[in-house]
């Protein structure tokens, strides 16, 4: 039922058509979508509180799939709404904010200067360690992680190595430092 993540979409496509009016209408009666606290219904619940049965419901499931996202039905998905983030962190002291009319969104390793956040981490100069795109409902979600100091090409490349050759965990990877890192990986000066 991942199908909930853009309910908003599958909706508006969808809710008119006979042939799924009543799944529609079943799945439009909790707020799946926006309370994650509201656990997804399950082929049973949906079965037991429509005229619909398991069949019926997962052949329709599967053609709103079909018809979404199998060729040469190319359906357009639209992601009108873009919610940025900006997670620094310095020494895991962190701050989170959200931007908007960002024009331009900073790529890994450039620099970002963040005077104010220097009170709250103790840190302005930043640089990029990664963006992740979520795009859920109807908007693109952009959160842009950023690291106090200076982004260094060797250092993000030989981390990145040795999560892949497992001298390190990505849990561990999250948990230390930068020094105890380099340090378990013979890199000290």
């Amino acid at each position: 039922m991942d199908l909930i993540s853009i309910w908003p979409q599958i909706s508006k496509q969808y809710k008119d058509t006979p042939t799924y009016s009543e799944l529609m209408e079943f799945l439009s009666l909790e707020n799946y979508y926006e309370d994650e606290d509201i656990p997804y219904p399950t082929l049973k619940q949906i079965e037991e509180n429509t005229s619909l049965n398991s069949y019926q419901i997962r052949k329709q499931l599967k053609n709103i799939y079909d018809e979404i996202f199998d060729y040469p039905h190319v359906n357009t998905l639209k992601f009108n709404h873009v919610e940025i983030f900006i997670r620094a962190e310095y020494f895991k002291n962190y701050a989170s904010f959200k931007v908007e009319n960002l024009k331009c969104i900073p790529r890994i390793g450039e620099h970002i200067h963040l005077p104010f956040v220097e009170d709250k981490i103790g840190f302005k100069l930043f640089y990029v360690q990664d963006i992740k795109h979520e795009l859920t409902g109807n908007k693109q979600r952009i959160t842009i992680s950023v690291k106090g100091g200076f982004f260094n090409s060797y250092w993000y490349y030989r981390k990145h190595k040795a999560i892949e050759l497992g001298e390190i965990g990505q849990l561990e990877e999250f948990n230390s430092y930068d020094f105890e890192i380099k340090k378990k990986l013979g890199l000290n000066h």
